[in-house]
């Protein structure tokens, strides 16, 4: 890591920070004063598109923090697209149990967005968009799912942590493993080494 540079990871979620660091990337964590409901809500209201919302959001992160913080300051955010409608984080596990008794049997997709600043001014955005396959499943087999993988699921907008149990829920997935977790990390790491902070 070059002497000078310093890299910050704008987000509280945890499966980001461990992406890092099992990258070897060394960071630290701040996490952004954001409001993302209310950024939502405006975007909705404007008639902006999930992709751009999602670029809007990431963008607010990153620069919530860089605004305090010098170096490289990484933004993320992730919304959950199913028949053209947005998703955010079920509430309870009912709401949970209703999510995936809405898209098994079906395929949703995941729009990852990345924007990093370096000193206070965005100097790259990455945008991905894998699509998860999910299985055809029984209300029983669901109820055994959330029951076995308990509310942690609730981190997880689709209401499955495809690292852990709710990989069992999927035929395949179209695209990036990384940006379904929530940080698309091989254009990361490409940025990361344009930057001079990795030395491969």
């Amino acid at each position: 890591m070059n002497s000078k540079s310093r890299v910050t990871l704008a987000s509280g979620s945890s499966i980001r920070a461990a992406i890092l660091s099992g990258a070897d990337v060394p960071f630290d964590v701040v996490k952004p004063d954001v409001d993302e409901d209310e950024i939502k809500q405006q975007a909705k209201s404007d008639g902006i598109d999930l992709e751009k919302t999602a670029m809007l959001l990431a963008e607010a992160k990153c620069m919530a923090v860089a605004a305090t913080t010098p170096g490289i300051v990484i933004g993320s955010d992730q919304i959950m697209e199913f028949e053209g409608r947005a998703y955010d984080k079920p509430k309870t596990m009912a709401e949970a149990k209703d999510r995936l008794l809405e898209t098994q049997g079906a395929a949703h997709t995941l729009i990852n967005a990345i924007a990093v600043a370096r000193d206070g001014e965005i100097i790259w955005r990455n945008l991905d968009r894998p699509t998860l396959h999910m299985r055809s499943l029984s209300e029983a087999e669901i109820d055994q799912y959330l029951e076995e993988a308990g509310p942690e699921i609730l981190y997880s907008v689709g209401a499955y942590q495809i690292e852990k149990l709710g990989s069992r829920l999927f035929d395949h997935i179209d695209g990036d493993h990384y940006a379904v977790l929530g940080l698309s990390l091989f254009p990361l790491l490409a940025l990361l080494r344009r930057e001079n902070i990795l030395a491969y």
